[in-house]
């Protein structure tokens, strides 16, 4: 067998190039767009390629959800090891993101079960880092684990956040100001600038 015969390797470039097509439409027209055809000629490929890469559209969609999925989960860490591990957390979760992205994701969800379960497995990978990081920071700040309990602490903030993320991709942004303000000033009560136990430390 020639050189040319053999079975070429997977472009990981190319594949990138998809993705990023295909992230692109649903961002501009929904994902309903975001045919094999539509992305192909968006990345400047021919569509048997998009197949080639992606046997279903769903794997393809997987991939745009799995890229950002993985990046907000790097940000999240180390923001749960920043100095300021609760007030880091929070400002992650109303930081500026792809919200028509996430919208389109959450409609996918509701007619695709694979990508229901992937969506809610990451979920879950990120409520277990969040808990563990809290768990820490309970204990590091003396807060009374009975009374602000590391699990509901992550599910009350993450929640805000997304609703107030979601509503601004709609449109909507009445009493946001207020929200982040009262979130804030509730995180300063309990989030000192520096731990008892860790300013015990050098003393």
């Amino acid at each position: 067998m020639t050189a040319s015969e053999r079975p070429k390797a997977r472009d990981s470039s190319t594949r990138d190039m998809l993705v990023d097509a295909t992230s692109q439409i649903m961002l501009e027209e929904g994902y309903a767009a975001a045919t094999s055809r539509r992305v192909a000629a968006k990345a400047g490929v021919k569509p048997a390629l998009v197949h080639y890469y992606f046997p279903t559209m769903d794997d393809l969609y997987l991939a745009v959800f799995r890229r950002g999925a993985a990046g907000y989960l790097e940000s999240q860490q180390k923001a749960l090891s920043s100095d300021r591990p609760l007030h880091s957390f929070w400002d992650t979760l109303i930081a500026p993101k792809d919200t028509r992205l996430l919208l389109e994701f959450m409609g996918l969800a509701n007619h695709r079960k694979e990508i229901r379960a992937e969506i809610a497995a990451w979920s879950e990978r990120w409520r277990e880092m969040q808990i563990t990081a809290l768990n820490f920071i309970v204990r590091e700040h003396d807060l009374d684990a009975s009374e602000f309990p590391p699990a509901g602490l992550a599910v009350i903030i993450a929640a805000i956040g997304r609703t107030l993320i979601l509503e601004e991709g709609l449109g909507s942004s009445g009493g946001h100001t207020e929200a982040v303000a009262l979130v804030n000033r509730f995180l300063d009560r309990f989030e000192m600038p520096e731990p008892k136990t860790r300013r015990g430390r050098g003393a």
